[in-house]
């Protein structure tokens, strides 16, 4: 799609004045033109394909990046240093893992207490915080694509009162993966057996495909996000499929940096440097959650870009029908 293409909700004039006072959306929409939803600047038409995907996926990060950078170092850059640094300080001050407890029944009890403890701080520490960075970017991008004011206050404050449900069925999805990954890994996976992960790895991925599109279904539409998600991605499996597996190259490119950093870490720090080990430590999660933070930011352009597709070719919605939704739930 060209950059001289016509964009109603960037029409190039200026917005209303507030002066005191902020104006209803409805001054915002009357001042800025509509040209049709070739032109819209979230929902694809299908007739764009890829292409429309792509550059819709970017304006989402030129109208907003200044502001999705300060949503998501608050809500994703900051957890997770804290929760890393505060994990390996608790493994070092504990004295590391030590596998061979697993085979005593009450260290075993122990270790898997200790676990679910972490699982269950990470959730609160991080995960929570994560779904409310994702709800006020989710609103904030939107407002912006519907050329309608909004701040980075703003959208926090609408995260705030969606964070709970999406963490709870994000949870939940997990969860379900969890266990299907689980269950295939017990009947397919056998010692040495490198043809029995092959299974494990198809139903996982397919798995994170289904839930992919959780997070835009509960905060568009609330009922039922994990069928809505299944449902928009059989919809048009290929297609919808292929783009999620471009936006995964994001997390698969975090991992591989994050593995990196840690593993250059762990050869500087000196064996029994408990000060540097955690010095250390807090330095590279630091360092890679930087380096994630426009990752995550091109991840959450396309799952949302990706959503809007889909609505699109299953009823007429546009960027406006999309604010409304986000503001009437």
């Amino acid at each position: 799609m060209s950059e001289s293409t016509p964009n109603p909700y960037d029409a190039g004039e200026p917005l209303p004045s507030e002066q005191g006072f902020r104006p209803p959306d409805e001054a915002y929409r009357v001042a800025t033109p509509d040209f049709g939803p070739e032109h819209d600047p979230l929902v694809n038409p299908a007739v764009q394909g890829f292409s429309g995907w792509t550059y819709r996926v970017g304006g989402v990060l030129r109208r907003g990046w200044s502001q999705l950078l300060v949503i998501f170092a608050l809500t994703h850059l900051l957890p997770t240093v804290v929760f890393g640094v505060l994990l390996v300080a608790g493994v070092i001050a504990g004295g590391g893992f030590d596998l061979s407890i697993l085979g005593r029944s009450d260290m075993a009890e122990e270790l898997i207490a200790t676990l679910l403890a972490t699982v269950a701080a990470y959730v609160v520490v991080v995960l929570l915080l994560q779904m409310l960075g994702y709800a006020a970017a989710t609103h904030l991008a939107t407002r912006q694509a519907a050329g309608l004011p909004v701040t980075v206050g703003e959208a926090m404050r609408y995260g705030l009162r969606r964070m709970l449900g999406l963490t709870l069925w994000h949870v939940l999805a997990y969860l379900l993966v969890g266990l299907g990954v689980v269950a295939v890994a017990a009947c397919c996976v056998q010692i040495a057996s490198l043809i029995g992960v092959i299974p494990v790895l198809l139903v996982g991925g397919y798995l994170m495909l289904v839930i992919a599109l959780l997070g835009p279904a509960f905060l568009f539409e609330r009922g039922s996000p994990l069928r809505r998600s299944s449902t928009l991605l059989h919809n048009a499996f290929w297609p919808t499929t292929g783009r999620l597996l471009l936006l995964g190259l994001t997390l698969f490119a975090g991992s591989v940096i994050e593995r990196m950093l840690s593993a250059i870490g762990t050869a500087v720090v000196p064996p029994g440097d408990t000060a540097m080990a955690v010095a250390m430590t807090g330095a590279t999660t630091l360092l890679g959650a930087v380096i994630e933070i426009p990752l995550t930011m091109v991840l959450f352009s396309g799952i949302l870009i990706t959503y809007a597709e889909r609505r699109g070719a299953e009823d007429t919605v546009s960027t406006r029908r999309l604010v409304d939704e986000l503001a009437a739930r």
